[in-house]
C-alpha cells in the first residue's frame, strides 16, 4: 500500500530563508526558525521593528 500524502505534514515557504518550513521547523540548519520552530502568531516583521527599539 502506498500512501499519497495530504495529512500530518504541513510545508510552506520559511519567511526568514526561504527554505521550507516542515510544521514550522525550518529545513534550514542555519535558519532561527530550524532551531526555535515557528508559531502561528510568529511575524518577522513585527520582530524586526521590535529589535528597533
Amino acid at each position: 500500500m502506498s500512501y499519497t500524502g495530504g495529512g500530518m505534514y504541513y510545508a510552506e515557504p520559511c519567511p526568514l530563508c526561504g527554505s521550507t518550513l516542515w510544521n514550522g521547523r525550518c529545513e534550514n540548519p542555519d535558519c532561527e526558525y530550524h532551531w526555535r520552530p515557528k508559531r502561528d502568531d510568529d511575524d518577522p516583521e513585527d520582530r524586526s521593528t521590535e529589535e528597533q527599539d
